[in-house]
């Protein structure tokens, strides 16, 4: 087990904090960690009444281009819970509000060097509601069947690691070869 000496903050941004931490090594060598400390987020699978998956949109400046993804964000209001924010987040990305809720499990996303956890939800019973996006974000929303979810991931137009686990979670049979329709 490593042991923290100091903790330094380097960073303090709207989202996130990093901090360079001395720790002590099981065989007593020390070693330096950049740290990135986070709020944790939710990720969030809707399944309508037909099967199919909604997924979003969006621009990721990092990597220069749109992804599709389920909906998702960090969970940064004050005294807000995790399913308060997975509700938040549905309406603002997606526009829908959910009946049922199933949490699907929670994983750290980057545990190299982030403690962000992500906590996964089914959203089933789905329909229409007002959600106002962030001023710094902008989606395209549409529903999935596993086929059309199949040729996305064999095509590599499926990048998102959240995405990818919260849909395994969900049950889509992603790894499947996409047939032929008709």
């Amino acid at each position: 087990m490593e042991e923290r000496i100091e903790s330094q903050p380097v960073y303090n941004g709207k989202l996130f904090q990093v901090y360079k931490d001395r720790v002590r090594l099981p065989n007593g060598n020390t070693t330096t960690r950049e740290i990135v400390r986070h709020p944790g987020s939710v990720g969030i699978v809707p399944r309508q009444e037909d099967g199919r998956i909604v997924l979003v949109r969006q621009y990721r400046y990092v990597t220069g281009r749109e992804l599709w993804e389920i909906p998702a964000g960090t969970l940064d209001k004050p005294g807000e819970g995790i399913a308060e924010g997975a509700g938040r987040e549905l309406a603002e990305e997606a526009r829908l509000k959910a009946g049922k809720w199933t949490m699907l499990g929670s994983a750290y996303l980057m545990p190299g060097y982030c403690d962000e956890r992500m906590t996964f939800y089914l959203a089933e019973d789905l329909s229409p509601t007002e959600g106002h996006a962030e001023l710094d974000e902008s989606f395209k929303v549409n529903p999935f069947d596993a086929h059309d979810l199949q040729v996305l991931r064999s095509s590599g137009e499926l990048q998102d690691a959240k995405t990818l686990l919260g849909l395994a979670w969900a049950g889509v049979p992603l790894w499947d070869e996409p047939r032929r329709r008709g």
